[in-house]
């Protein structure tokens, strides 16, 4: 009797799970990418080194931290303006990507390029109607999980090569 009630729990945890997957949505949440932050931190901290000491070299040291740092709030705001830019969700669609901004609205973009660095970031270029192109960089800690990241690069691939 006991064993009937437990393969019984089983198969309805079973159903309820495929019941999950069928129900399963396509639209995916991108969160900041923490590789993404630190490496543009630390692209703005060697640019800003490399400004100091070129700087100091001939105007003296307070010439360049205000070179450095005019450098450093120039790249700063380029980097905020670009992640306020970025897609917040994105569905994988047959030969593109539906992306949605901060404010909802969603645009369908073609994948014409694609190119994966191991199992950590994916750099797509994403065309619009218009014939506009734009590049996505996704790295793999601002997706849900490690399989939705495959996925993205596996159709990727696919509709990058349609366009070769």
């Amino acid at each position: 009797m006991v064993a009937n009630v437990r393969k019984s729990e089983r198969v309805l945890q079973r159903e309820a799970s495929v019941d999950g997957i069928a129900g399963f949505s396509r639209r995916q949440k991108i969160i900041r990418s923490r590789l993404l932050w630190a490496a543009t931190l630390a692209f703005m901290a060697v640019a800003a080194g490399a400004v100091f000491e070129s700087v100091a070299a001939y105007s003296g040291l307070f010439d360049a931290c205000v070179a450095a740092l005019v450098v450093t709030v120039g790249l700063g705001g380029i980097a905020f303006r670009r992640e306020r830019r970025r897609p917040v969700a994105f569905e994988i669609g047959q030969d593109g990507l539906t992306t949605w901004d901060r404010e909802g609205r969603s645009q369908y973009r073609q994948i014409s390029g694609c190119a994966q660095w191991s199992d950590r970031l994916l750099a797509l270029i994403l065309v619009s109607a218009k014939g506009r192109s734009e590049p996505l960089l996704v790295p793999a800690d601002a997706l849900a999980g490690a399989g939705v990241f495959r996925e993205l690069a596996v159709r990727a691939r696919r509709c990058a090569q349609e366009h070769l």
